[in-house]
């Protein structure tokens, strides 16, 4: 690079320079960063000679003409004026994120506040923290645990105690019913039935179940002691294993109920699924019922088969099919009566009719259905009417002799 005097010369007379080659230059030094390192190499000599440089000549001294440019050539919009180019104007460049967000400024503030102020409060509180100070606080969160504890279980005791009282209402329920369909439902599955809820019945009852158990009182504690504070500890432990111990034969019982209870519904599952069949017999077996009847056994008896008998609201369709099936075998009985009946009715009127045709028989047929009393005398078939021997007679009274109808003594 050469110096700016160099460049411009300052004598009249000196050879013209050439603009291109000036403009170039002076871009060069606005535009491109200035190098410490080498020297730069030698640029092509323009016309005129007036920036020649010998190849092998040693770099000029880098020397700072930036102001004293400015004034002899002007800014870059003259510089690019003087050498025939269009003028550009110089790029504006925009910087951005170089503002305060002052939300983040407050709120990184107050986060560090808050820091402070609970690193101060954990630092007073270890600062004043004792070994009784330490113990208490064991034993008053051990003694909440228990307290959660006791009352969990009593909850439980009270769930397994109505699971007692609802399987011994349910079995007792059960025992009319299944009484009622004896002779209408199979023998053997109501037997089994039966005897299932008999010993249902007996192994609940037998079932004992813990009393609740008393909340947890705490002891005087002198705050002061260690000793006493440890003392009170021990024995808010040895409490927690017997509530636990409670909790486990709790379980226990729920579970020995559960399967009680598992038995005795598979046993009446069995015997209602056989409700059905039986009043299909039943029905075959009443053909002269009413329709109605024979429609009430059918619908009552799958309902007993659907329902399984699982629930108390289910133990009431069985008193409902053995009303439907006594009303059918009343119909039933009913009309066997009224057929009778009509039988009967048809015999007299079969009977009055022959003996009619007889020319003037005025004997009423007898009904050959209604037996006759042996003891019972029966009228003689004789026309004449026999002299009873008992009567005594009057010898003054002549007596006609036999054949002659008329008491003259003629023939």
């Amino acid at each position: 690079m050469t110096s700016l005097d160099s460049l411009f010369a300052q004598d009249a007379s000196a050879p013209a320079v050439d603009l291109d080659v000036t403009a170039e230059r002076v871009e060069e030094l606005f535009a491109a960063p200035r190098a410490t390192t080498a020297a730069q190499p030698a640029r092509p000599q323009a016309p005129g000679g007036a920036l020649a440089a010998s190849a092998g000549a040693p770099a000029a001294p880098r020397l700072d003409d930036t102001a004293a440019l400015q004034a002899v050539v002007g800014g870059r919009g003259k510089a690019m004026a003087m050498g025939g180019g269009t003028a550009v104007p110089p790029t504006r460049i925009r910087r951005t994120g170089n503002g305060v967000d002052v939300l983040n400024v407050v709120t990184a503030v107050l986060a560090v506040l808050a820091l402070v102020a609970a690193t101060a409060v954990a630092w007073i509180a270890i600062s004043s923290s004792t070994p009784e100070k330490d113990a208490l606080r064991t034993l008053s969160q051990t003694e909440a645990v228990l307290t959660n504890e006791t009352q969990a279980v009593n909850a439980a005791i009270g769930r397994v105690a109505q699971t007692q009282a609802d399987g011994i209402a349910f079995a007792q329920q059960l025992e009319l019913p299944l009484a009622q369909v004896a002779g209408m439902t199979d023998p053997a599955a109501l037997t089994a039935a039966q005897q299932a809820r008999v010993d249902y019945l007996t192994a609940v009852e037998a079932v004992a179940v813990p009393a609740t158990l008393d909340a947890y009182a705490t002891p005087s504690v002198d705050e002061t002691s260690l000793s006493s504070i440890g003392s009170a500890i021990d024995e808010v432990s040895v409490r927690s294993d017997d509530v636990s111990q409670v909790s486990s034969d709790v379980d226990e019982l729920r579970t020995q109920l559960f399967s009680l209870n598992r038995t005795l519904l598979a046993a009446l599952a069995t015997f209602s699924a056989t409700v059905p069949a039986s009043a299909a017999d039943i029905v075959e077996a009443n053909p002269d019922a009413d329709e109605s009847f024979r429609e009430a056994v059918t619908q009552t008896a799958d309902a007993v088969a659907a329902s399984g008998l699982k629930t108390p609201e289910s133990i009431g369709t069985l008193p409902a099919y053995s009303t439907a099936v006594t009303a059918l075998r009343d119909d039933q009985e009913r009309a066997e009566d009224a057929i009778a009946e009509a039988e009967r009715r048809a015999r007299e009127q079969a009977n009055s009719g022959g003996s009619g045709g007889g020319g003037g028989g005025t004997t009423s047929p007898t009904d050959p259905t209604t037996p006759t009393d042996p003891t019972t005398p029966t009228d003689p078939t004789d026309p004449t009417t026999p002299t009873d021997p008992t009567t005594p007679t009057d010898p003054t009274v002549p007596v006609d002799p036999p054949g002659n109808g008329n008491g003259d003594g003629n023939g």
